[in-house]
């Protein structure tokens, strides 16, 4: 009989930890699944821009990756990828203070305004730079007021010679062909003014939603982003600076992170997420269509699961009381079912709801607090049901 009673527990035991394990692993799938039409419950962002960044938050792990020529030109493949993409637009854009020689404008322009000049010396400065791409450009509809166009598909940063524009506010300072040397990521560059922005030119940089650029120079970014050999200090930086962009969609959030999943498996660079979606909807965007499209069959399962192994619970649990205590008075049957709930229920459900947990992380890479809390509402409901069913048990 005692084995009887193992059997019975071990066989309980296990079904609760494979329902808690999927239930886990499921409950964020079901949580921020695709909507009908086609974005995420958790993909939320204003004006339809998704900001992606690069998941370097370690010093050290970001100096190693960046000192590797072979990361940088998976980086490189990885942006130009993107950047030729039918789906989306990719705007990048960066405000890299530049250091300027002999600068002839005043405080309005430094990039830190309590910056302090001694009057006789050079007059090197760190002034507001912002860079951009030709379709953040465009996007943020950004006009001249006199000078050129930049030619963007002539931008090129393997030499010396960038061409610029100025704020409005540089006009009294500087003119249309001027020079302006500057360092730009530790490489000397010769700025050539082309032209002044019209007043008022705004774009939104991360969490501020109107720059003005009327105190800026701004900076073109070249067209598409080239392999590096030996020298690529330079490139380190200003990969990554171009690579933490916004994505404007054209199709489908769900089709986007397809093609950005494609993106990174065929480049082999997966060291990005986007704010406000989780990484792993990227990486198993696969399974969550397929949740989608099954969503209701998902839920009706999980809730018939749920009501099968309770009635299994309950029916162990009287199997084993009626086995064992058929003949005991009330006041030791009472006693008695407790010690059979304790050690039968509660103690072999509590263990398959850790290991579950352990499972559930080991899967997802991540601890997800939505999962864990709802395995909890759903072990105590069924401490609840079995209790409270399984009183028939007992005399009257």
């Amino acid at each position: 009989m005692h084995t009887k009673k193992s059997f019975l527990t071990i066989f309980s035991f296990i079904i609760f930890l494979i329902y808690f394990t999927f239930f886990g692993i499921l409950t964020p799938f079901l949580t921020s699944v695709p909507l009908k039409n086609g974005g995420f419950k958790t993909f939320s962002s204003k004006n339809d821009l998704y900001k992606m960044v690069d998941n370097f938050y370690d010093p050290d792990e970001f100096y190693r990756f960046r000192n590797d020529a072979d990361n940088i030109n998976i980086l490189a493949n990885f942006y130009n990828q993107l950047n030729s993409s039918e789906d989306f637009d990719l705007l990048t854009s960066f405000n890299q203070a530049i250091e300027v020689t002999d600068f002839k404008g005043d405080n309005n322009f430094y990039y830190n305004s309590e910056e302090f000049i001694e009057k006789h010396t050079p007059l090197n400065v760190n002034i507001k730079s912002l860079q951009l791409n030709q379709k953040a450009y465009h996007f943020y509809k950004i006009e001249i007021d006199n000078g050129i166009e930049i030619p963007w598909d002539d931008i090129s940063y393997k030499d010396k010679h960038i061409p610029v524009l100025l704020g409005p506010d540089y006009k009294k300072y500087y003119h249309y062909g001027d020079i302006i040397k500057g360092n730009y990521y530790s490489k000397d560059v010769d700025f050539e003014v082309i032209g002044f922005l019209k007043d008022g030119c705004s774009i939104k940089y991360k969490n501020i939603s109107d720059l003005n650029l009327d105190t800026y120079m701004l900076i073109p970014y070249p067209p598409s982003l080239w392999e590096v050999n030996d020298d690529f200090q330079f490139e380190s930086l200003l990969y990554f600076a171009m690579v933490n962009c916004d994505i404007v969609p054209f199709v489908s959030e769900t089709q986007i992170l397809k093609d950005i999943k494609e993106i990174a498996n065929q480049t082999g660079f997966t060291n990005f997420s986007f704010v406000g979606i989780d990484n792993f909807q990227i990486q198993n965007i696969e399974l969550l269509l397929f949740i989608q499209e099954h969503q209701k069959i998902f839920i009706f399962s999980m809730i018939a699961i749920f009501i099968l192994i309770n009635i299994i619970g309950i029916k162990i649990f009287r199997l084993i009381f009626k086995a064992n205590y058929t003949n005991s008075t009330k006041k030791q049957k009472k006693y008695r079912y407790i010690r059979i709930f304790t050690f039968h229920i509660i103690i072999p459900y509590g263990i398959a709801f850790l290991l579950s947990v352990f499972l559930s992380v080991a899967f997802l890479k991540k601890i997800l607090p939505i999962s864990i809390l709802l395995e909890i509402m759903t072990l105590l409901l069924t401490y609840i049901i079995i209790y409270v069913f399984s009183q028939k048990a007992l005399p009257q």
